[in-house]
């Protein structure tokens, strides 16, 4: 017996586990509790219990509370797992199974999505350390007095997926991530026309992509911001024509009510930066 054991343990695959408290009894008759993105070994399968071995112990867990990454659905079952743990608003539990996803599956025709919901999962956790928080995953701003992200999934997807529908999600994300990284602007013109030029270069590379719309509201913001710290006409200008063509394009939605309340604020002066 233990000879075919040891056999089994040099042959044995490797599985996450995809919910939070499964315990786990093992042979050194210690009780242990496995989390969403515990990595266990996979010594053997037998219907719908799984053996596997964790701290030198060996033991059952169900089968249904694991995927073994080299079964010829594992791709799938851990991807939608992990985009379900989003999807919820659990952001802890979807970046460690996308992490793991990424890992394992770098070649899957799901990887770009994955980054991209790697990304977003990282920003959100970010948003949720304060300022006496203290981890080296994340950046902080001193200034603004925030933890962010600093983006590297969404570069990834711009250097192996540029083709892709994720890259100008990627890139979208990186503007916003530029901006908590500079808050607060402090009347800095330079600072505001650079981040207005990258808008500006996603609006002549993206046109046709969800976030085009959402990239000119931004367009017209900072030109109102402009206009407010410099009182040079053109940047008014700018913003009225970007708000005209956002209400005269997307009629009827969300985009043309955000549009028609920024071109009656201009109208009547109303300043949206420098109160």
């Amino acid at each position: 017996m233990i000879t075919f054991l040891v056999f089994l343990l040099c042959l044995s695959d490797s599985g996450v586990v995809i919910v939070d408290g499964v315990l786990f009894y093992g042979d050194d008759h210690k009780m242990r509790c496995f989390n969403t993105g515990d990595v266990v070994e996979i010594v053997e399968q037998i219907e719908d219990t799984v053996i596997v071995k964790r701290d030198s112990a060996v033991g059952p867990i169900l089968n249904d509370v694991i995927v073994n990454f080299k079964e010829i659905i594992a791709e799938e079952h851990l991807f939608v797992f992990a985009r379900g743990y989003f999807d919820e608003g659990e952001y802890k539990k979807s970046a460690k199974l996308l992490n793991l996803f990424i890992k394992n599956f770098d070649g899957s025709r799901y990887c770009a999505e994955a980054l991209y919901y790697y990304g977003l999962s990282r920003e959100e956790l970010a948003g949720s350390f304060d300022k006496s928080d203290s981890t080296p995953e994340f950046l902080f701003n001193e200034k603004y007095n925030i933890w962010y992200y600093p983006g590297e999934a969404y570069m990834e997807i711009l250097e192996r997926f540029s083709e892709s529908t994720y890259a100008s999600k990627a890139v979208y994300r990186l503007i916003n991530i530029f901006r908590m990284r500079n808050l607060p602007w402090n009347d800095s013109v330079q600072l505001i026309q650079e981040e207005l030029r990258m808008w500006q270069d996603f609006d002549s590379k993206y046109k046709n992509t969800d976030e085009y719309v959402l990239v000119l509201l931004e367009i017209g913001y900072i030109n109102r911001v402009l206009f407010e710290i410099t009182e040079d006409l053109d940047y008014r200008t700018d913003a009225v024509k970007i708000f005209q063509e956002i209400f005269d394009t997307y009629p009827n939605s969300i985009y043309s009510a955000q549009s028609r309340l920024n071109l009656h604020e201009i109208k009547n002066g109303k300043n949206i930066y420098k109160y």
